[in-house]
């Protein structure tokens, strides 16, 4: 009889017993838990993911200076792609006898392609359409500035159009704090035939694209290859916003809980398999008594675990499969929204998982069968197992752990939770072995049934010295996921607390300082902050002029070429923590420069490098004598650049502001936008609403995962 028919005739008699049974389940169990924890998180992480694309009101997009070539566009729509152009350029316009430079922000039909425009003041409501010819949509800092209501007429270049709506909200807007500027948008059409996007105009032009997520994908894959200098492709990772913490957050948490569902099942294949492999060595031993060969018993062993490896996948796969739709099911009509349809990947991932985790402990016993004597049958004491097989069970342990620890992508993070997890196997092992040790000598003064109960425990060290490990690193995986979710959920919502700045203020001249601090009192307001800013360029970096530098980060040849806003302060502000150096104090009249760590590390400037400014045609500079990290989803007042305030005593500026406002007292800002006509005010409640809606969809997808982890490893 040949391997092959071996292995199917040990299957259909072993079919029944509850070895193979415990086995099966087990795995089943195992590829259930990873399958349903990988389909939904990656379910998850595609709608979160979807969300976020409303930063740029598209899945992916094209931006550059110069008009994006229509070639592209027809590219995607041929690619199965929705597209969509917005221009923005700044430009003074004017109302009567009223001007004001604003942000003029053109758009074809079709925008946003995701997220919604919202109108109104007070009552805001969602809207899909955009502003026909003809006509203009100005938030409340345009039209205060301007004093200005619908209604009026409205000079942009050389048209003249109505204002017809006030706009509250644009999705691509809300994804960074840089866009203070009043802001007008008109139809594509208007802003061609404006004038302003002649010959020297500046400018920026995006190409917006949405999808099904597949053709996203294959579009993206060569689109470099498409792109001319000056192009460059925007996808959600590339968008500054609050919610990327939240979703990475979410993203990590979500890994974990995949992670220590594999603990879990690893706990009971454990078990299960350990029983199975101790079964085997006496049917191999009555198969090499009838003339078997090693070889051939080590092959159909293996071919059989390969069978119940494929059962218990199939069946594994199919459960996960049906929990995850029934979890999504339910989460439908939730804030976490409806989610993609599942991909077939993490499936394929959980069947990889299950033949190495079954592969993992039953290997010991394939490597221990062929040194199985057949006088076993007789004298079970002639069987003594070789320790080379321990490490073919830690090497195999080590693969089925790599899948959702390379799923989790934190090396780190999966160094302490494997790390502790050894120790606390370690730890566990030494106290097994404590209590087994104990056994032996309360035995000996026990009454008959407890030194036979006792006597049992020591005669079968070993098992239990491996159960009491197994289950308590169970417990330990289901306690740390508890805590870590408590801890997260607390995190995420404490992330923006009650108090954050809700509201900017821009432009406001340092005589008034005073007059809006009172104002702003008068209003209600609270933790009010006001900063001074100067805005300039950066000419030399040592001793090389900035115009000779050319990085290869697009983001870092900008902040060489654009203007740098500067602001000075005697001590650290908040949000805001020195990683390298010493910031100075009040009593060091010394020029020094605070860099933010990110600006520093993407122009490669370092400590004690000199930079020069230039503002308001007046030349400063100073050595760099420390870099900070930044909090930017503070939403206080931050800045890249920090000086001393006696580098700043004569150059021009202007101060910007944040305070917190309680919902719905908005209206009490009306004086001091008459009183302070030249001050803009930006009010970011559109952007805080929308961090905390993300944040509660993450917090839910977190629970959802954890309790169905918890169910598994209960189970």
């Amino acid at each position: 009889m040949n391997s092959l028919a071996l292995s199917l005739r040990l299957l259909a008699r072993q079919g029944r017993s509850g070895a193979m049974l415990m086995l099966l389940l087990a795995l089943a169990v195992a590829t259930a838990a990873m399958s349903s924890v990988g389909l939904f998180t990656d379910r998850v992480a595609r709608a979160l993911e979807r969300n976020a694309a409303e930063i740029l009101a598209g899945d992916l997009v094209i931006a550059s200076r110069q008009q994006v070539p229509e070639e592209l566009a027809e590219q995607a729509r041929q690619a199965g792609l929705d597209t969509a152009r917005t221009v923005t350029a700044s430009t003074v316009v004017f109302v009567g006898d009223e001007s004001n430079l604003v942000e003029v922000k053109g758009v074809t039909e079709g925008y946003p392609l995701r997220g919604t425009l919202r109108l109104g003041e007070f009552d805001e409501t969602d809207t899909d359409r955009i502003p026909a010819t003809g006509t203009a949509w100005a938030d409340n800092r345009a039209l205060r500035a301007l004093e200005a209501e619908p209604g009026d007429r409205l000079e942009v270049g050389s048209l003249e159009l109505e204002i017809a709506e006030i706009l509250a909200y644009e999705p691509d807007r809300a994804g960074g704090m840089g866009a203070l500027a009043p802001r007008v948008m008109i139809h594509m059409d208007d802003l061609e035939a404006s004038g302003l996007l002649g010959a020297g105009a500046r400018s920026n032009h995006r190409l917006l694209m949405a999808g099904r997520e597949s053709d996203v994908d294959a579009f993206r894959s060569d689109l470099s290859d498409r792109l001319e200098s000056g192009q460059r492709i925007l996808t959600v990772g590339d968008a500054e916003d609050q919610t990327a913490v939240a979703m990475e957050q979410a993203r990590r948490f979500l890994s974990m809980a995949a992670l220590t569902a594999v603990i879990l099942a690893a706990v009971a294949t454990l078990l299960a398999a350990r029983r199975y492999s101790d079964q085997q060595r006496d049917l191999v031993a009555l198969l090499k008594s009838f003339g078997a060969s090693s070889r051939k018993i080590f092959l159909a062993v293996g071919l059989l675990l390969l069978w119940v490896a494929l059962t218990a996948a199939i069946i594994g796969i199919s459960t996960g499969w049906l929990a995850q739709s029934l979890i999504a099911q339910i989460l439908a009509g939730s804030p976490a929204g409806e989610l993609p349809p599942a991909q077939i990947g993490p499936a394929l991932w959980a069947g990889v998982f299950t033949g190495l985790l079954a592969l993992g402990f039953a290997l010991p016993a394939l490597v221990s069968l062929g040194g199985v004597p057949p006088m076993r049958i007789l004298n079970r004491s002639l069987d003594q197992q070789s320790p080379w097989w321990r490490l073919a069970y830690g090497l195999a342990i080590a693969a089925a752990l790599a899948i959702p620890a390379w799923q989790l992508s934190d090396w780190r993070l999966v160094a302490v939770l494997l790390g502790g997890s050894l120790v606390l196997a370690g730890v566990l092992a030494a106290g097994g072995l404590a209590v087994m040790v104990l056994t032996r000598k309360l035995a000996a003064g026990a009454g008959p049934a407890w030194r036979i109960g006792l006597s049992g425990l020591d005669r079968r060290r070993g098992a239990g010295i491996l159960q009491i490990t197994a289950l308590g690193l169970g417990l330990m995986a289901l306690l740390l996921l508890l805590v870590v979710r408590g801890e997260l959920l607390d995190q995420w919502r404490g992330g923006l607390p009650e108090g954050t700045p809700n509201h900017f203020l821009v432009n406001i001249q340092p005589e008034q300082r005073d007059s809006i601090i009172e104002s702003l009192e008068q209003a209600g307001a609270e933790t009010i902050q006001l900063r001074p800013m100067a805005t300039g360029r950066l000419t030399r970096i040592n001793d090389q002029s900035t115009a000779d530098i050319r990085p290869e980060d697009p983001m870092a040849e900008r902040r060489l070429q654009g203007q740098v806003n500067l602001s000075w302060t005697n001590s650290v502000p908040p949000a805001n923590e020195i990683i390298a150096g010493e910031f100075w104090d009040s009593d060091d009249p010394e020029n020094q420069i605070s860099l933010a760590e990110t600006w520093a590390e993407g122009l490669d400037i370092g400590m004690g490098d000199e930079l020069v400014f230039e503002v308001g045609g007046e030349e400063f500079g100073g050595p760099v004598t420390s870099i900070r990290r930044v909090d930017w989803n503070s939403f206080n007042v931050n800045f890249f650049i920090l000086i001393t305030p006696e580098m700043a005593e004569t150059i021009p500026h202007q101060i910007i502001g944040s305070f917190y406002l309680p919902a719905g007292e908005s209206s009490r800002l009306r004086d001091l936008a008459r009183e302070h006509s030249n001050v803009s005010l930006l009010d970011v409640d559109s952007i805080l609403n929308r961090v905390r809606e993300i944040i509660d969809r993450v917090s839910m997808a977190a629970q959802v995962v954890f309790f169905f982890t918890l169910a598994a490893g209960l189970v």
